[in-house]
């Protein structure tokens, strides 16, 4: 099983107090993390307005992990957006709304396959895509 990392989890850890339980999970799953390039514009956007005493700590921390994770970062191809634009006809079907960056993400591990790790579960039912919250 392959998973693909909300932005609300990611921005825990960069936390200095990472909840352990968050950190246990992404130990035991190394090699099967993956990270959208939606959740790196959502983070780049969270440095560019958080206070400047914050900033640089922020843009290193932000550039640590996309080295980290540069192997292991699914890019919007042309067959996740096809995919995101039948979500979002499925969506509407049944009368139901995502973000913009949630549909994006849960288009992205549907067409890869991967478990979308969140704790905003509940941001996600609608998509139908397979989820887990590593900290409960």
């Amino acid at each position: 099983m392959s998973f693909l990392i909300d932005t609300d989890l990611l921005s825990l850890l960069e936390r200095k107090r990472v909840p352990q339980k968050l950190t246990a999970w992404v130990q035991h799953n190394d090699g099967k993390i993956f990270l959208s390039v939606v959740s790196f514009a959502e983070l780049q956007f969270g440095v560019e307005r958080a206070p400047a005493a914050h900033r640089p700590g922020l843009v290193a921390w932000l550039a640590e992990t996309r080295r980290a994770f540069d192997a292991a970062t699914e890019p919007l191809s042309e067959p996740v957006l096809v995919r995101w634009k039948q979500l979002l006809a499925d969506l509407k079907r049944a009368n139901r709304t995502m973000t913009c960056e949630d549909s994006l993400i849960a288009a992205t591990a549907l067409f890869h396959g991967h478990t979308v790790a969140t704790q905003n579960t509940r941001h996600f039912e609608v998509a139908g895509v397979p989820m887990v919250d590593p900290l409960l």
